[in-house]
This record gives structure tokens, sequence and C-alpha cells, in this order.
């Protein structure tokens, strides 16, 4: 009795010394890269009513309480770009967070393409062109790399998530965002600044897992969606119990053909996923974003879409609203998103890469890379990952921070029909077009019967003229449009023309 009594009282004294004690999130602790210049929070959890002070290396000092619910935060204000800082935090107890750089610090999200790691790994991870190489040459201590743990959450948002902090080196590299690597090496190397990139990434995810749930509901390009989460959710119970007895029948089943020696074959039954799974909406935003929305960030960096190209009529409406309601979350009205546009793909239609067009076109202060020139015809996930990192970070140096560089290929403006060729006009080529071949391929031209002929394009300048010996009155034209194909059409400064059409057909 007296050992049992002395039992509980340790646990419940472990318990309350526990709980008295400052906690943290995984995202604010040691080699972490805070946004320069900047009013930034630190948050986390502690006893109600406890004292918390925080005391910076740059010689600030700040003080809060912990409330009812037992959680912190208070805002503190960042110097210019430095290293080695720390940030001490005293309540019951004291957390001293070392290695702290102040710098910029970017969100690098998406499915399996920026989700891809530099190194080779198992699958489809078949590493970066010259992973070897890349991964030797990763020697970056001013670079941090923040990996946030794949999580799901249908129905709730998470305050928390699982990762840490790694100074960037040939280790830390490996299972990175290659994408994310390149972007930020890139930008480090024009900024002279630390970079601190966070990857929040989880492959064959459609744009409706990264959206917030309110966002989507009473919004009817959702509500077939919606309608089946919610049925998915609610049948479960039901839907499992029915898969397993039909798994039960077919092993009967199996065991019968075997006993009979036939070589017949029947489908064994699918277990049915609920709301659990990575395509389920809203699931990604509750566990791998909500989770950091808090952490001061200077942008975003997207690469996704493949995912959602069998729903290509919706896209644009999709991937706008969700921007909108990440830049909500985040305080940012203007946060920089800059996204890649899908590769060429024999599954993808040109139809997705024309949705991605249009919401650059339609949304202030975002970016696309077009990457006509890096695609595989057959892989999906193209290895060539510097060309997409890289472009984005030519997006965000002359965007974000003001640098004189080139940052994107042509885009179509307009058409003249003269002398019955289409005068085409762009923007981005303000030194003019090129081609690397001999002709420029990808265009085709058709009149009122909306039949597509393969079309002649010349450049003159800035500008495309298109004739067609199949078509005696243009009425409309296009470019690149088709699942795959090889882009063919730069500006002077080698960045290739987004595909397009002049028509609206669906």
């Amino acid at each position: 009795m007296k050992y049992s009594l002395l039992c509980t009282f340790l646990l419940l004294f472990a318990f309350f010394n526990t709980s008295a004690k400052v906690f943290l999130p995984a995202i604010i602790s040691d080699n972490m890269v805070l946004q320069q210049q900047s009013e930034v929070k630190l948050w986390g959890k502690a006893s109600f009513g406890e004292k918390i002070n925080i005391n910076t290396s740059w010689g600030k000092n700040y003080f809060t309480t912990s409330g009812k619910d037992e959680k912190w935060s208070l805002i503190i204000k960042t110097p210019k770009a430095s290293i080695n800082q720390t940030i001490t935090i005293k309540g019951e107890n004291t957390i001293v967070i070392k290695n702290v750089l102040i710098g910029e610090v970017w969100l690098c999200s998406g499915q399996s393409n920026m989700d891809f790691p530099v190194d080779k790994k198992l699958r489809w991870q078949t590493g970066v062109v010259n992973y070897e190489e890349v991964v030797q040459e990763a020697n970056y201590p001013e670079i941090r790399l923040f990996h946030i743990d794949q999580k799901l959450s249908p129905e709730h948002e998470l305050d928390s998530c699982n990762g840490h902090w790694d100074i960037c080196n040939s280790e830390s590299v490996k299972t990175f965002s290659a994408v994310g690597y390149f972007f930020g090496r890139k930008l480090y190397q024009n900024l002279g600044t630390p970079i601190g990139l966070i990857q929040s990434t989880w492959g064959g995810t459609p744009a409706e897992a990264w959206t917030k749930m309110e966002v989507m509901e009473h919004d009817s390009v959702y509500a077939a969606l919606i309608k089946e989460f919610y049925s998915s959710r609610d049948h479960y119970p039901e839907d499992l119990q029915q898969y397993e007895t039909n798994l039960k029948n077919y092993e009967l089943e199996v065991a019968k053909l075997a006993s009979d020696n036939t070589d017949k074959k029947i489908k064994k039954p699918s277990k049915p996923k609920g709301i659990y799974h990575n395509k389920a909406l809203s699931t990604l935003w509750n566990g791998m974003i909500h989770p950091i929305i808090n952490y001061s960030i200077k942008g975003v960096v997207w690469y996704q879409g493949e995912s959602n190209s069998i729903r290509y009529n919706d896209y644009q409406h999709v991937f706008t609203k969700m921007i909108k309601s990440w830049r909500t979350e985040w305080q940012l009205p203007e946060m920089p998103f800059y996204f890649v546009q899908i590769a060429p793909h024999y599954k993808q239609p040109p139809q997705i890469r024309e949705a991605q067009l249009k919401a650059w076109q339609s949304v202030n202060n975002t970016g696309m890379v077009v990457i006509t020139d890096a695609g595989d015809s057959i892989n999906i996930h193209p290895r060539n990952k510097q060309i997409p990192g890289e472009r984005l970070a030519n997006w965000a140096l002359a965007k974000t921070y003001k640098k004189k560089i080139p940052y994107s290929g042509p885009r179509f403006v307009s058409m003249k029909i003269k002398n019955h060729q289409a005068v085409l006009s762009f923007d981005f080529c303000n030194n003019g077009l090129m081609c690397p071949n001999d002709s420029i391929k990808g265009f085709t031209a058709a009149s009122s019967n909306g039949v597509f002929y393969p079309a002649k394009a010349t450049i003159n300048g800035g500008k495309i003229i298109v004739s067609s010996e199949q078509v005696n009155k243009i009425e409309n034209v296009r470019y690149g449009w088709d699942n795959f194909f090889r882009a063919d059409l730069y500006n002077i400064e080698g960045l290739p023309a987004s595909p397009f059409r002049t028509d609206t057909t669906k």
C-alpha cells in the first residue's frame, strides 16, 4: 500500500513538474533562421500564469505570461542578416536556442517534384543529374534546412509538427528537396545572406489537400469533393466491415480455385480509405502547414499540379484560392508566391499548364517558372531539378530582392491578322526572341472550322509571324498544345515561352 501511494505521488510530481516547463515547437530550435529586419513571433506552452522572459543576443528583452490555455506568444524584432545569434527563454526552466541565423526564410511546398530529394533513394527518387557531385559540394553553413515530417490530419488543425533544423552539408542535403536546395543555393550565392528553407511536401497530392476547409466550404467548385469527403468519413465503419466480409470471401474463393487447380484470376477487394489518406481535403493544410503559420517567412515556392490535371478546368480557381488563403493566414496579403508550371509529359494535358498560366496572370505578386525544356516524355519526375530551382530563384531575386536579372520567358500577349498571317506579340522579350534550332516547331493554326494544322513560325524581333499552307484565313493559333513537346521558342536570355492558345475551346 505504501509502495503504491509512493508511486502515485512520484507520478503526480513528475507530471506537474514537467507540465510547468516551457515547451517550444520543433521549428523554434537550434540552427533556425529568423526573417531579418522583421517582427517575428515566438510561441510555446507553459503552465497558466507562468512568466516568460526572452533575451536575445542582439540586445533585446521581452516578457509575457502564459494564458489559461497554457499557451504563450510574443513578437520580437530581428536585426539585419547576421550569424551566431542566441535566444534565451526563461520560465520555470531555461532554454537556450543556439547557432541562430538572421536572414531570408522561404517555404518550399507541393507534391512529388518538390519532394524529390537531391540524392538517389528508392523507386522514383532517382537523384538529380550528377547527384554525387551536387551532394559533395553542398557545404553551406549559412543555409539551414527544416524538413517537416509528413502528417495527416483531415479534421483538425494541428499546432505542432515534427522536424529539426539542419546545417546544409553533404549529409543533410541528401534527403532535402532538390528544387528547394537549388533555389536556396542561388539565393545565397547572390544575396550573401543566411537562407532558411522549410520543406513541407507530399507526393501525389492535390491542391485541395493543402487548402483550409473553411476556404472550400460553400463554394460550388468543391461541392462534389466535400460531399465525398464527409460520406467517406461517415460510412467508413460500415465500408470497412463490408470490406472485411468481402476479403474473407475472396480468400475462400482463392483457396477453392487453388484446390481446383485452375488458372482463373479474381480481383482482390480494395480496402476503403476513409479520410485518412494524403489526398483528403485539408489534411495536409491541417497537419503540415497550419503548425508553422506563426513562423515568419519571406515567401513561398511551389511545385504541384500533376494531381489536379484530371480537374484542370477547376485548377485556376482552386490554386488561386489556396494562394490567397495562405496569404491570409500568414497575414501577408502580397506574400511572394512563385511556382513551377508542370513539365510536358505524356499523361499531363496542356490545359493544366494553361490553368497555371492563368493563375500567374490573374494573381498579384506571383511568378511562374516554365520548364518546357526540362521535361521527360515518360518520367513525370524529371531529374534536372537545377533548372526549376534556379529559375524560381530568378523570380525571387528579380521581383522580391530587386536584382536586375532576366526571370521569365516570353508570354503571349496578343494576336493580329495581317495578309493571311497571324502576328503574335509577347512580353518578357525586350531583346528579342530566338530559336536554337533551324526552325520553330510546335505552332499550329486553324480557321473558323476549328481544325488545327501545322504552321510555319518565323521570328521578327519580338514578334512571331505564323502562316499555314493548309489554312487560308487564320483565326486561332496554338503553341506547344500537346501533352508532351520539345520547347523551341525562347527569349534572347534563354528562357522558354509558356505554351498557349488564342482560342477558348474547352
